[in-house]
């Protein structure tokens, strides 16, 4: 498996293989198989010298890691557990088996029953416009992209503490909350109680920022109501547009909508424009895997043991039954860390790595996703295309498909629950079919069509919990600012290890960006740039860790 490789029959097997980026994409094909890549992986940087990298696990790091080591002249074998490639960027298809192993050690397995051509990203699910690294690796790989809708003005939010449980318009919350606050700040600026140290030309010009920030009376700067929060009734000839009444303040501060993701969108990673990969996010991985020399990957193999032996690594792992055992020059993990420290043997490394191996923190999230054989939420109804609808309920919130919108199948599927933390462990110790019943139940409370089994089967239901699918355990790892053992594990595992730095870990769980897969490709370029020398870096204490929870859910650690 160390043998060298070169990038010199890629064009040859692309041109002997009549896969297409179809078959990829909807997996149709394994992700072994080589699509047409028109010579696009060709070595950039100068002969390693015969130098041998072991990647241990072909998530996004660690497939992004190969493609630059292989690059720059390395030989590389990449080592993954699983059947498949992507971690936890995963995309479920027709006839795809999800199996979770419990804590009994029981595996419960599901079988994804989607029609043809559906599709639903059960892991990572969108990629914000900055981070680039990703984005240009989409580039390199032709991966075709659309956008991604975070928000709609339609979509829903839900509170059992106002409007009698009724959902509201987004559209609504938003421009009322804002008229009001206008109103407010209005009446403060035109009589301040203090002097602000503005002056009357200034003052002047503030209030006729907030009538117009707030959709404000010019006359008295109150707030009645705007036409920005929705219409009372659909205009027609005799019928001109009429606003829809004001939510009453009273509410929406019972509501206290502000604690549950509604303006996630203003927090960078969720700022437009989001993308997606046309067919399913592991779109990306599949293409980058398939493109990699034959031999460079194999599947289904394990890592059992990782022994820092002088200046080279020894990796163990079993494949096809047979325990295998192999010295490389350098090792880069990307084996998730609760995986690492309950499923692996480390040997030769220092206390305070295992340490910091046993203790990091990871975070339980929890999907499910379903199958409607109608598009309602697109009907005269809802009228709702794309983006997050928020539910006063354990399942948090309802993903709304950016795709195949006017389909002439009229089917689609949504993504029924997304949650994390608490609500991830409550929804994920649950069975599956509990937490179809459970989501169901929530959703109903948005949509009451997902009441009807005709309209959203059951058994075309999917669930994952990510802290209960092997070789993952886990959703992200749970960074806390707040905690000073976390920036003491946080400092030890992003460096490397060994006589001759020989062992490093990558992955989003040992980078800026925990959660998110720019993050995991962060880690592959810092990895490659202290392996390969490409910048003088040196060890030293990082001055604060990522906060996990605000990077993934938008909401601050506690």
């Amino acid at each position: 498996m160390s043998s060298r490789r070169s990038f010199l029959g890629i064009a040859g097997a692309a041109a002997a293989t009549s896969t297409s980026l179809l078959e990829i994409m909807t997996g149709a094909v394994p992700a072994t198989a080589a699509p047409a890549t028109d010579g696009l992986f060709r070595p950039v940087g100068k002969a390693a010298n015969g130098k041998t990298v072991a990647v241990l696990g072909a998530g996004p790091a660690g497939l992004a890691a190969a493609l630059r080591f292989l690059e720059a002249g390395y030989e590389v074998t990449v080592l993954e557990a699983t059947g498949r490639v992507g971690g936890r960027t995963l995309t479920a298809r027709p006839g795809d088996e999800i199996s979770e192993k419990w804590a009994d050690g029981s595996v419960h397995t599901q079988k994804c029953k989607f029609s043809s051509g559906l599709y639903l990203n059960l892991g990572a699910g969108r990629i914000p416009y900055h981070h680039r690294r990703l984005l240009k690796l989409c580039q390199k790989l032709k991966v075709p992209l659309e956008p991604y809708i975070h928000t709609t003005t339609a979509n829903l939010y839900q509170s059992d503490g106002a409007w009698h449980g009724a959902p509201k318009h987004n559209r609504r919350i938003a421009n009322d909350t804002r008229g009001y606050l206008a109103e407010y700040l209005a009446r403060v600026v035109q009589k301040p109680p203090v002097d602000d140290g503005l002056t009357a030309d200034q003052r002047t010009r503030l209030v006729e920022l907030l009538v117009q920030f707030g959709r404000l009376d010019e006359i008295d700067k109150t707030y009645s109501g705007s036409t920005r929060s929705g219409l009372a009734k659909r205009p027609t000839v005799m019928q001109m547009e009429e606003p829809a009444d004001p939510l009453r303040l009273a509410d929406l501060l019972a509501a206290r909508f502000w604690k549950h993701g509604f303006y996630q969108d203003s927090d960078f990673h969720w700022h437009t424009t989001l993308f997606q990969p046309v067919g399913g996010m592991d779109t990306i991985w599949r293409m980058l895997a398939a493109a990699l020399p034959a031999g460079t990957l194999t599947l289904n193999a394990p890592v059992t043991g990782i022994k820092l032996d002088g200046d080279r690594v020894r990796v163990s792992w079993t494949a096809s039954g047979t325990s295998r055992s192999e010295s490389f020059d350098y090792c880069l993990s990307n084996i998730p860390v609760p995986v690492l420290r309950t499923g692996v043997a480390l040997e030769g490394f220092g206390t305070d790595y295992k340490t910091a191996v046993g203790k990091a923190p990871f975070a339980p999230a929890c999907k499910v996703g379903w199958q409607a054989n109608h598009r309602f939420w697109e009907s005269d109804k809802y009228e709702i295309y794309g983006g997050i609808s928020r539910v006063d309920h354990e399942i948090e919130q309802i993903w709304y498909p950016s795709n195949d919108y006017f389909s002439a199948a009229d089917k689609g599927t949504l993504t029924g629950a997304y949650c994390s933390y608490d609500n991830a462990k409550a929804l994920g110790d649950r069975m599956h079919a509990e937490r179809l019943r459970v989501a169901r139940a929530g959703a109903t409370k948005l949509h009451d069509e997902f009441a009807s089994n005709a309209v959203v089967p059951d058994a075309l239901g999917m669930s994952i919990a990510w802290h209960k699918m092997p070789y993952m355990l886990g959703a992200w790892a749970d960074w806390k600012p707040t905690d000073p053992d976390h920036k003491s594990w946080y400092s030890t595992l992003i460096y490397p290890q060994g006589d001759a730095n020989q062992f490093l870990m990558i992955g989003d769980q040992v980078s800026a960006l925990p959660g998110w897969q720019e993050g995991a490709l962060m880690s592959a370029e810092w990895a490659y740039e202290w392996i390969a020398g490409v910048r003088p870096l040196a060890k030293r204490p990082v001055q604060r860790v990522p906060d996990a929870r605000e990077l993934t859910t938008g909401e601050a650690a506690a």
